[in-house]
């Protein structure tokens, strides 16, 4: 694949004259998602005269007020059931345990901030039916004294499957369209109650990031469903945050980029590894992610292949090239899953807590950066400046 760029005058023209027509997956797909509804339309220009803030899952936030931000961690738990077509496992029983033991374990992170580094926050990235309860962030966020951001989006890869809403959607006549009014209206008015039966119900907790994921090569529902966040992303603002699985970055950023989204909107996530799918430290793939623009966020440090150590040569390669600005990082870490996601039966007994460690980032990895000659300056760049300006819109 040739090097992404950002768009030329030309291509922005282009793109300006599919949304007057309200088309925006190019010619091809036009007619496949034909006009955006007028309630998209009011919600985009109410979006737009809205003050730049951080949607949190409690109200607004100044992006400044934010502090430290890890850009992509879970809690208080996951849950890939209906990705595998089985009911959600119950968890009413263990409600006070898992938000507990999440508390807990995010009030660490706030511990190890320095004043001018609190109150800190969290963006929990979620996605739909994965084990993400709106009003169970809520009342995570109501026990902490930092912030947690909430996201839209739709996820599946390798792993496993893609939800079957998404690919529902992405198969009907403006299926597109449609997935990104889903995202649309959850960054506005709020996320869906999963309760219910699909996008039945919602709630008033909005989200604050799009979601989007990849396997190691992009698939059809995939690219759907990252064409919706395009669509979203450029109605509301609203940054977008990826998951990679073993390269898939660059695709992401030339789809991105070719859609008219901003730049500094679109996160490149799960760097540290392998990302060019052959090379395990692959620096010259870094450079060409942050030479388009766009953020890239080493988001799994502390994991086995993402030391702090090795993350840090990482991250100063890229300051050294001029690229500070452009950094974010975070753990990946989630204290409960279940683990039965796949079987018919959901006793209890499958949720899994484990001791997730929210400090390897403002302890190890710091120290690691310091080691590798960065400044404070750097420092504080990446852990808060950056976020607060990516998150803001």
């Amino acid at each position: 694949m040739t090097q992404p760029s950002t768009a030329n005058a030309a291509t922005d023209q282009q793109f300006q004259r599919e949304l007057n027509r309200r088309s925006f997956l190019g010619d091809a797909v036009a007619a496949s998602l034909g006009c955006m509804t007028a309630t998209t339309l009011v919600r985009s220009a109410q979006a737009a005269s809205a003050e730049p803030s951080v949607h949190t899952v409690l109200g607004p936030v100044p992006a400044a007020k934010l502090g430290a931000v890890l850009m992509h961690e879970h809690a208080p738990l996951i849950d890939w059931s209906e990705l595998y077509e089985t009911k959600t496992a119950r968890f009413e029983s263990k409600r006070e345990e898992i938000l507990s033991s999440a508390t807990r374990q995010l009030q660490r992170f706030h511990e190890s901030l320095s004043a001018s580094e609190g109150p800190g926050a969290i963006v929990e990235c979620t996605p739909i039916r994965v084990g993400r309860y709106p009003e169970l962030l809520r009342e995570l966020a109501g026990r902490l004294p930092l912030h947690v951001i909430g996201c839209t989006g739709f996820w599946g890869e390798g792993l496993a499957p893609p939800h079957r809403w998404a690919v529902r959607l992405s198969l009907q006549e403006r299926g597109v369209a449609k997935i990104a009014d889903l995202y649309v209206r959850e960054i506005t008015e709020g996320m869906e109650d999963p309760s219910g039966e699909w996008g039945e119900r919602f709630t008033d907790v909005k989200a604050g990031v799009i979601k989007c994921a990849t396997s190691s090569y992009m698939r059809p529902v995939e690219r759907r469903c990252h064409l919706a966040a395009a669509i979203a992303s450029k109605q509301t603002g609203c940054p977008i945050t990826t998951h990679t699985t073993g390269g898939g970055g660059l695709e992401e950023i030339e789809l991105f980029l070719k859609q008219g989204v901003s730049p500094e909107k679109v996160i490149i996530g799960h760097q540290g590894h392998r990302d060019d799918r052959q090379q395990d430290d692959a620096a010259e793939y870094h450079r060409r992610i942050v030479a388009s623009g766009c953020f890239i966020q080493f988001d799994r440090v502390g994991s086995d292949n993402y030391s702090p150590k090795k993350t840090a040569r990482q991250i100063r390669r890229l300051v050294e090239a001029g690229f500070a600005r452009q950094i974010l990082v975070s753990h990946d870490s989630a204290p409960c899953f279940y683990e039965g996601f796949s079987t018919e039966e959901k006793p209890v007994e499958g949720w899994k807590f484990e001791e997730a460690d929210y400090t390897i980032v403002t302890t190890d990895l710091v120290s690691a950066l310091k080691v590798e000659g960065l400044s404070e300056a750097d420092v504080h760049a990446i852990l808060v400046a950056n976020p607060q300006r990516v998150l803001a819109f």
